[in-house]
C-alpha cells in the first residue's frame, strides 16, 4: 500500500487528510500538482507562554487551489505542502506510518494496558528518521547549532544510516545541549535548552512514538502541547464548563518543567512501555545534560525547555494531576439542579397566588420584578460542582460551593503535587470569587457578569442567566506593546528597528501584530475595545515611523500624504501590470464571541506533517552527481540572493530552503569557490 493511499484513508474517525488535500500534495505520477498560496500565515495556534504571538498572525490562513483553510491545519500545509519535490514516498514509509497508526488504535482501545510491542525496532528504521527529518527541516531553529557547529545542513541518507547503525548497536549517545537564559513576559528569565539539531531528528522520532501511545489516554481537561488543542480550546472549555462555578483556583506550578523528577517520570513510562531498549534510550535523552557558560551540568530533575520531547514528557507527568482532580470531582459533585434563589422563590410564590386569584396585573408586576434577580441560588449547599482545565503547567479549578470547600480542594491538590515532587507557586496561585473580581487564565480575564440582560422568546421576555464573561485585559496588552517598543506607557512610539524596511513591509508587519491580537481575542466580550485601543496604538506608531522614514514633521503630514489608512501602491518592477495596494487594516468592531479552533490530525506525525520528499536517489542540482549527495539548508528564504550565485537562484526558483548538492559542490559553495554556471 502506498503512503498516499494510507494518508487518504486517514483515521477511523475521519481525522485524516481530505482527498482534496492529499491530491494537492501529489498526483498519481508523483509530480507536484496545483498551487499553494500562503496568505499571512503562521505555524499553529497561540501558546500559553506567548499568548499574543511574535510579530505574526496567531491563527493561520492558507489557500489551496482556491479553498481557504483556517487553523492549525493551514499551518501544516504552509510547512509541508511543496511545489517542488526531491522524491516520493516508499513502501517502507507506508509500513512505518501503518505501525504508528496501529499503535495509536491499540492504545485508544486499551488505554490502561501496558504496551508490549518492540518500539525500539520501529525507532531503528531509517524511514521513521526520514519522516522526522522532513518534519524538522523547514524549521529555522534547526539551523541553530548546539554546543558544536553541526546543524541539519549537510543531511543525507548516509547520515541517517549512520544514526540507525548506532541505534542498532546501542552506541548512540545524545550530545549535551547548550543552555541560554531568555526573558519571561512576567519578568526574570527562564532557561532554554538548544539541543544539537541532528539529535533532534531522533528526539522527534521518539516523540512520534510516544504521542501514538499516550495521546489516546490523555484527559480531555488537558489542552497544552497536544494536536487538535490550543489556548482557544482550553478557553472554550472554560466558557462551556465553568458556568455554574462561583469560586476559582488559579493554579501555577513553580518551575514545573525544571522540577520533574527523572526517576519518577521513568517509573511512569516504564509501567506503560515494556520495551526496555526504548526506555533506556529515553533515559539517555533525559540524562544528556547541558553546557551553561561553558560548564557541564547533569541534573536529576527537569525536562529541558526547548527539547522536542519535553512537552509530551511534561504532559505524561502532569496527567497524574488530571486523574487526581477527576477523582476529586467524582467525590465532590452533588445534586442535579440548584434550587432557586430566595428572592426568585418569594416572587414566584406571589405570581402563583396572583394567578389563582386571576389578578393578571399583579402577575405582570411580579414577573417584571423577577427579572431583577438571578433565578439560581449560588450558595445552595445541596448542589456542588467541581470543574477543571489545564494548559501545560497552568491550570484552573472552578468550584460551585463555599470558600471553605474551595480552600480544602486547594490544600488537597497542593499535598498531591508535593507527593509527586512539584510545588505550587505561592505568589501566582490564588483563590478568586469570580462574582466580585476576575480570574486570569491564558491572558484572559474570566468573571461572572453582573449585567442584567434579557432575551425575547416568542412574545415572552426572559432574563438571561449571569453567565461567564470573558474579557481581554487591556492594561496587560498595553504592557505587552510597551515591552515590544510600540508604546511608552502614555503615547505610541515608532518601532525604529523596522525603519530600514520598505513602506509596504512596514505596513505588513504592523498588520501582522494587529491581526495577532484580534485573532487571539476574537472570542472576548470587549472585542470592540481591543480593536479600538490596540489599533489606535499601532496605527499611531506606524504613522510616526513613516514620518521619521520620510522626514515628515508630524503625523498629520503622513495622513495627508498617504491617506487615513497609510496606503501605498506597489508596482512589481518585473511585471508592471502587477499592481498591489498596501494599507493599514480596518477591522470590524463586531463582537462574535467565536473561538478560532479547527480540526487537525490526531497525530500530526502521521498525516499533515509528513512530507513526500525523500533523501533517496538524490542528484546534485549543480553537476548531476549521485555520489555523496546531501541537503544544503538555509535558515530563511530571505537569506537567499539569486544574483549572488547559482545555488541561491535555484532555491529561489523552486521556493525551497533545501536543495540537494554533492559533497564537493556543497563544500565549494560554503567556501565561496563554486563557479557560477548556467542553470540546468
Amino acid at each position: 500500500m502506498s503512503l498516499l493511499l494510507l494518508l487518504n484513508d486517514g483515521f477511523s474517525k475521519g481525522r485524516g487528510l481530505t482527498s482534496c488535500a492529499v491530491g494537492t500534495i501529489k498526483d498519481e505520477k508523483g509530480q507536484p500538482k496545483g498551487s499553494n498560496t500562503e496568505h499571512q500565515a503562521t505555524i499553529g495556534l497561540p501558546t500559553g507562554g506567548d499568548s499574543y504571538g511574535s510579530r505574526a498572525l496567531i491563527i493561520p490562513k492558507n489557500t489551496l487551489n482556491g479553498v481557504t483553510i483556517w487553523g492549525r491545519r493551514a499551518a501544516v500545509f504552509v510547512l509541508f505542502v511543496r511545489n517542488y519535490s526531491t522524491g516520493c514516498a516508499t513502501d517502507s514509509e507506508s509500513i512505518v506510518v501503518k505501525r504508528l497508526r496501529d499503535l495509536y488504535s491499540w492504545s485508544e482501545k486499551h488505554p490502561n494496558d501496558p504496551i508490549d510491542r518492540n518500539l525500539y525496532n520501529l525507532l531503528c528504521k531509517v524511514e521513521i528518521l526520514e519522516i522526522a527529518y522532513n518534519r524538522l527541516r523547514s524549521n529555522p531553529g534547526q539551523m541553530t547549532p548546539g554546543v558544536n557547529p553541526e546543524t541539519l545542513d549537510g543531511m543525507s541518507r548516509e547520515v541517517l544510516d549512520e544514526i540507525v547503525r548506532k541505534l542498532k548497536n546501542q552506541s548512540f549517545q545524545f550530545q549535551p545541549a547548550r543552555r541560554i537564559e531568555i526573558p519571561k513576559p512576567s519578568g526574570g528569565t527562564r532557561p532554554l535548552t538548544i539541543a544539537p539539531p541532528r539529535d533532534k531528528v531522533v528526539q522527534e522520532a521518539i516523540r512520534m512514538i510516544l504521542e501514538a501511545i499516550y495521546e489516546p489516554t490523555f484527559s480531555d481537561y488537558s489542552h497544552g502541547f497536544r494536536p487538535k488543542r490550543s489556548c482557544h480550546t482550553a478557553l472554550k472549555h472554560v466558557r462551556q464548563q465553568f458556568q455554574p462555578v462561583s469560586w476559582v483556583i488559579e493554579g501555577d506550578i513553580s518551575k514545573c518543567f525544571d522540577s520533574i523528577d527523572h526517576h519518577k517520570l521513568m517509573e511512569l513510562i516504564e509501567s506503560k512501555i515494556l520495551d526496555r531498549e526504548f526506555t533506556k534510550l529515553l533515559w539517555k535523552a533525559l540524562r544528556a545534560g547541558y553546557f551553561h557558560f561553558r560548564v557541564y551540568h547533569n541534573n536529576i530533575v527537569g525536562t529541558p525547555q526547548g527539547s522536542i520531547i519535553s512537552p509530551i514528557l511534561a504532559n505524561i507527568f502532569m496527567h497524574q494531576l488530571d486523574m487526581k482532580v477527576t477523582e476529586m470531582k467524582v467525590k465532590f459533585d452533588k445534586g442535579t439542579k440548584a434550587r432557586p434563589s430566595k428572592e426568585a422563590g418569594v416572587i414566584h410564590s406571589r405570581i402563583a397566588r396572583a394567578k389563582k386569584k386571576g389578578d393578571m396585573k399583579a402577575v405582570i408586576k411580579w414577573a417584571k420584578e423577577a427579572m431583577k434577580y438571578p433565578a439560581t441560588n449560588f450558595s445552595d449547599p445541596e448542589f456542588r460542582r467541581l470543574t477543571y482545565v489545564r494548559y501545560a503547567d497552568d491550570w484552573m479549578i472552578g468550584v460551585r460551593g463555599s470558600k471553605k470547600e474551595t480552600l480544602q480542594i486547594l490544600s488537597e491538590v497542593k499535598d498531591f503535587l508535593a507527593d509527586i515532587g512539584l510545588k505550587l507557586s505561592e505568589t501566582k496561585t490564588k483563590v478568586t470569587e469570580i462574582t466580585k473580581e476576575p480570574a486570569l487564565f491564558l491572558g484572559t480575564e474570566i468573571k461572572r457578569s453582573n449585567a442584567i440582560t434579557h432575551a425575547r422568546i416568542g412574545k415572552r421576555l426572559k432574563r438571561n442567566p449571569n453567565g461567564i464573561w470573558m474579557t481581554a485585559p487591556i492594561r496587560r496588552i498595553e504592557k505587552k506593546l510597551k515591552s515590544a517598543d510600540f508604546y511608552t506607557g502614555r503615547v505610541s512610539q515608532p518601532k525604529f528597528v523596522w525603519l530600514h524596511l520598505e513602506h509596504r513591509q512596514i505596513l505588513t508587519l504592523y498588520n501582522s501584530v494587529f491581526r495577532g491580537f484580534l485573532n487571539y481575542y476574537n472570542f472576548v466580550h470587549n472585542y470592540g475595545r481591543v480593536v479600538s485601543r490596540v489599533g489606535h496604538i499601532l496605527k499611531q506608531s506606524c504613522a510616526k515611523l513613516l514620518a521619521t522614514k520620510y522626514s515628515l514633521e508630524t503625523m498629520a503630514e503622513v495622513y495627508n500624504k498617504y491617506g487615513p489608512e497609510l496606503s501605498i501602491t506597489h508596482v512589481d518592477p518585473k511585471n508592471p501590470k502587477n499592481v498591489k495596494t498596501y494599507s493599514f487594516i480596518k477591522p470590524s468592531y463586531k463582537i462574535t464571541l467565536k473561538f478560532l479552533t479547527d480540526d487537525t490530525p490526531v497525530i500530526k506525525a502521521l498525516y499533515g506533517s509528513i512530507s513526500l520528499a525523500s533523501l533517496d536517489n538524490l542528484k546534485c542540482r549543480i553537476c548531476d552527481s549521485e555520489y555523496r549527495v546531501e541537503m544544503h539548508h538555509v535558515r530563511f528564504m530571505k537569506d537567499l540572493n539569486p544574483k549572488l550565485n547559482t545555488i541561491d537562484k535555484l532555491m529561489v526558483r523552486a521556493y525551497r530552503k533545501q536543495i540537494p548538492l554533492c559533497r564537493s559542490c556543497h563544500m565549494a559553495h560554503h567556501k565561496g569557490k563554486l563557479q557560477t554556471i548556467e542553470d540546468k
